[in-house]
């Protein structure tokens, strides 16, 4: 198979060979993260974006169920006041958005 891997980045820079050697040492940079790509691949006509970062610090999808059913399950909670109920009200919007949860499949 084979598919056409694109990079893009706008370099300030006096020579093409200047700009492809500041490309370069940007995408080598452990601080830049210069891993999204997007790939055509040939045989489907179609282009796809990589992402090849790994998400740090992100919540596993059952961790993220997990809390979404406590602060449903808070929300329901008769002692609780509206300022906190709103507070969670939003938290549940925000996971939700993150995952996809409001995009029909």
């Amino acid at each position: 198979m084979e598919f056409r891997v694109i990079w893009e980045i706008d370099i300030h820079a006096d020579s093409p060979k200047q700009a492809a050697e500041a490309a370069r040492a940007v995408q080598l940079r452990p601080d830049m993260p210069a891993t999204v790509f997007e790939v055509w691949d040939y045989a489907k006509q179609k282009m796809h974006r990589a992402d090849l970062a790994t998400a740090t610090g992100r919540l596993k999808n059952s961790e993220v169920a997990s809390l979404r059913a406590t602060f449903r399950q808070l929300q329901c909670a008769p002692e609780l006041g509206g300022g906190v109920r709103d507070i969670l009200s939003v938290m549940l919007i925000f996971l939700d958005a993150d995952g996809g949860y409001w995009r029909r499949r």
